[in-house]
């Protein structure tokens, strides 16, 4: 018989024993492992007490969800289930460990070791099936044949999982098989390329239908990082504005003080903030105030909270979007040049420094550039010599004919350009317009050409539609 009764009561003392026998293992040491978002933690260690006999315990409880044996050699003996017991007892031969395994104490367990030997024997199947399809070369009528019997063994291994959800619907291995489920699409049964945008419309909306996000267990599982992760590196539109309704519509659905929030919360904050994708420190700013400031992770150390927001108010003045702060600094005669003043289609605002290797290689690419295509875009750079005296400057440009609106940092007549650009290295560029709003920022000077060739054709077709649309 399949299935077998699964009794839900919990253990009354709060305590558990791993008793486990593995005949064959002869490791001195075995360690408990769980999964905790991408990754994994030690969390007890057992000494070998008997032949082939380990055993873990302690006067506490697990938290739920998938825990890992792990050998000697920091290798993966067997995965199982905290669920509906902490009283349990796995006994197998490591000749065959998964088929011969005997739980006892969780029904849940017996029904994971049931699914994991029955999706041995298919996965052992499958293999002979793609061996067999290498033998054969297009075209072929065997390929065919053997194809539909590959797409009959993952129907299968489905349906099997699919009978324990509907059987035991408020199990955490229900739970944990759901949320592996991917979105059906199979009410589009004459899917053809046109569909595919709608389709994808419609997979993005039901992505998340079978994850219960009131199941904490599940954190303690791969399936909801990978999930998570593949969300936002694939589904999600990775336009910053976008991002931000995305991620808002993903936090959203995750009660906000779960152990689910929390990891997604400070995953996806990493995840954005360490990325070098022009405008996504628009992202970060979005994180602190919607939530690092409106007290929706008093987990988090007051340090790293405090630094967070202070690291957003660095940079909120310098968006993409926004418009740029004036400029009005000190050029090589000692005379005042506002950035402003410049009347241009495009302004680069170029921050350098002669003695920064990095800028040696940047300024003369830019300079190349500038004398290039200044007339074709109708532009200017505005360069601040970030952190170097007027002597260093003047030396610098001479020598390399910088003959674009050069101004020393140092002299200014505007807010510290550090606190209003938050520039505290160089080279960095931004992209202004017309009328000074940032449209592009930490570009280099190779890019500049596509960018503004780009941006010119999007704009020019944008205003050609708004004309015609009045």
């Amino acid at each position: 018989m399949l299935f077998v009764f699964l009794s839900l009561q919990a253990q009354d003392k709060k305590s558990y024993k791993i008793d486990i026998k593995i005949k064959g293992l002869e490791d001195s040491v075995l360690y408990l492992a769980n999964y905790y978002g991408d990754k994994t933690y030690v969390v007890d260690t057992a000494i070998k007490k008997g032949k082939y006999a380990y055993s873990f315990e302690a006067k506490k409880h697990l938290e739920g969800g998938i825990y890992i044996v792990i050998g000697s050699h920091n290798n993966s003996i067997f995965e199982f289930l905290i669920a509906d017991n902490q009283d349990l007892k796995f006994d197998s031969d490591q000749d065959n460990l998964i088929e011969k395994m005997k739980v006892k104490g969780s029904n849940e367990n017996a029904l994971f070791f049931d699914y994991l030997a029955y999706s041995n024997i298919q996965f052992t199947q499958l293999k002979r099936y793609q061996k067999k399809l290498k033998t054969f070369s297009p075209p072929n009528d065997s390929i065919a044949i053997i194809n539909k019997l590959i797409e009959q063994l993952n129907l299968e291994v489905a349906d099997y999982k699919e009978a324990i959800i509907e059987a035991y619907p408020n199990t955490f291995i229900a739970h944990f098989f759901l949320a592996m489920k991917s979105p059906d699409l199979q009410f589009l049964p004459n899917f053809t390329k046109q569909d595919s945008a709608k389709a994808f419309k419609i997979y993005k909306k039901k992505y998340w239908d079978y994850m219960d996000f009131n199941d904490e267990r599940l954190i303690r599982t791969p399936v909801f990082h990978n999930k998570l992760d593949y969300y936002f590196k694939a589904i999600a539109n990775p336009q910053p504005d976008s991002l931000i309704k995305d991620i808002d519509h993903f936090l959203s659905l995750i009660p906000e003080k779960s152990e689910l929030y929390k990891h997604s919360l400070w995953y996806l904050t990493l995840k954005f903030d360490q990325s070098n994708r022009m405008g996504y420190d628009k992202i970060l700013v979005h994180f602190a105030d919607t939530y690092y400031s409106k007290g929706k992770a008093n987990w988090l150390n007051p340090t790293v909270l405090n630094n967070i927001i202070d690291e957003a108010n660095k940079r909120r003045n310098a968006l993409i979007g926004n418009k740029a702060s004036n400029l009005v600094m000190q050029n090589a005669d000692l005379s005042p040049v506002s950035m402003y003043a410049i009347d241009k289609k495009y302004t680069i605002l170029y921050f350098w420094n002669p003695n920064c290797s990095h800028c040696t290689i940047e300024t003369p690419k830019l300079r190349d550039f500038y004398l290039k295509y200044a007339k074709k875009f109708n532009l200017e750079v505005y360069a601040v010599c970030a952190d170097a005296n007027l002597k260093e400057m003047k030396n610098y440009m001479a020598k390399h004919k910088l003959t674009w609106i050069n101004v020393n940092g140092s002299l200014s007549y505007t807010q510290d350009f550090h606190e209003l650009y938050n520039v505290y290295s160089t080279p960095y560029i931004f992209v202004l317009d017309k009328d000074k709003t940032i449209i592009a920022k930490q570009i280099n000077s190779d890019q500049l050409f596509d960018f503004i060739s780009n941006y010119d054709k999007i704009k020019t077709k944008n205003d050609i539609q708004l004309r015609s649309n009045h």
